[in-house]
């Protein structure tokens, strides 16, 4: 039995980023990412 897991990982913001760079050291497959699209920041957008 692998001790490897299959990962869906779903985040956006940049604390989000940090916990998948730690799983993509690990040795678990990231086999997909699922984030927002950027929006329009700033007053008036």
């Amino acid at each position: 039995m692998s001790d490897s897991l299959n990962i869906i990982f779903a985040g956006t913001p940049d604390f989000a980023a940090r916990h998948l760079d730690a799983l993509l050291s690990s040795s678990h497959k990231i086999v997909g990412v699922f984030t927002q699209p950027d929006r329009p920041a700033g007053r008036g957008n």
